[in-house]
Formats: structure tokens, C-alpha cells, sequence
């Protein structure tokens, strides 16, 4: 029920009654009320003064936040340059370490490569030194003997000249036999 369509009954009770007399009583105020009432102004007032201070915090964050911003960009600003320099850094030390890498396994390769064949040189010459040990071993007891046999016939053919001269250089005085005589035998 609206206030308009309320009215014109009301108008029509009091036209009905005008003898009545409507009378409201209002109760007497004691101290809880007032104290109550004066508690609700001191929650109203706390509130509202909470309310300010919210407002007034949230309008300072703001401008915080915004002079934050401001920072982050101008500091954005200023490190592109160096953000993009590091960026190039990084990139120029990835190309020297791919270099690098591709480097070592070359040398690596070629070590094992040179290993490999010092290796396999090492093995011919250790078996050729063997053979020609071998050859050594015979040669010299080849040598030792024909060594042997040619002192022992040097010898023999010196003695043999020192015997066959020393009889052309003091003949001997051929003797004749001795003669026995028989008489002198007894």
C-alpha cells in the first residue's frame, strides 16, 4: 500500500471521528536511553572519521602507486639499454662456448686419433726392436764363434810359422847318432 492510496482512508476515518482526539505519548527518556543515544553519535562519528581515514589511505596508496609505476617505468627506461646489452652478452658468450665446445671435440678427436697411432707405432717398433734383438742374438753368436775360430787358427798358424822360421834361422847341427862302442858297454 502506497503513501497516496493510505491517505484518503485516513482523511475518511477523521472525517467519521471528528471528535476524536488522537493523542501519541512519548515515553520519558532515562539515562540508559541517553547514554545509548550518546554511544550511537560516538559509533556514527567513529565511523565516519574510519571512513575518512579509509578514504584518505586508499587516496595515498594511490598516489603511491602511482609514483611506483612511475618509477618502474623510468627504471624500464633507463635498463632496456642494458638489458639489451646483457641480452647480446649472453649471446656472444653462448656462440663462444658452442666455438669452444666444438674446439674440444676436434682436439679430443685428434688426440685420440694421435693416441691411436703413437700407439700403434709404439707396437711395430716394440716388435721390430724384438726382431732385430733376435737378428742381434744370432749375429753374435755367429761372431763369437767364427771370432773363436779364426784366433784358434791364427794361433795355429803362428805357432806353426814361429816353429817352421825359427828352424831356417838357427840350423841345427845335424848329429850323428851316437855310436856305442860295445867295449865301452861293460
Amino acid at each position: 500500500m502506497t503513501i497516496v492510496s493510505a491517505l484518503p482512508a485516513r482523511l475518511l476515518q477523521a472525517a467519521a471521528f471528528p471528535d476524536t482526539i488522537i493523542a501519541r505519548t512519548i515515553p520519558e527518556r532515562g539515562m540508559l536511553e541517553w547514554t545509548s543515544g550518546v554511544l550511537q553519535i560516538v559509533v556514527l562519528i567513529l565511523g565516519v572519521g574510519v571512513l575518512i581515514a579509509t578514504v584518505l589511505l586508499i587516496l595515498s596508496l594511490r598516489a603511491g602507486v602511482r609514483k611506483f609505476n612511475e618509477t618502474v617505468d623510468r627504471l624500464a627506461k633507463e635498463t632496456k639499454p642494458l638489458l639489451a646489452s646483457a641480452t647480446a652478452i649472453a649471446g656472444d658468450a653462448r656462440e663462444v662456448v658452442a666455438m669452444l665446445r666444438t674446439d674440444v671435440v676436434r682436439v679430443t678427436d685428434a688426440a685420440e686419433a694421435l693416441s691411436e697411432q703413437l700407439l700403434a707405432a709404439a707396437d711395430r717398433t716394440a716388435r721390430r726392436v724384438d726382431d732385430v734383438n733376435a737378428v742381434l742374438d744370432v749375429l753374435q753368436v755367429e761372431l763369437e764363434d767364427t771370432a773363436l775360430s779364426a784366433v784358434s787358427a791364427i794361433r795355429g798358424v803362428r805357432a806353426g810359422a814361429s816353429e817352421f822360421t825359427a828352424g831356417l834361422r838357427h840350423p841345427r847341427p845335424h848329429r850323428a847318432p851316437d855310436v856305442v862302442d860295445v867295449d865301452d858297454q861293460d
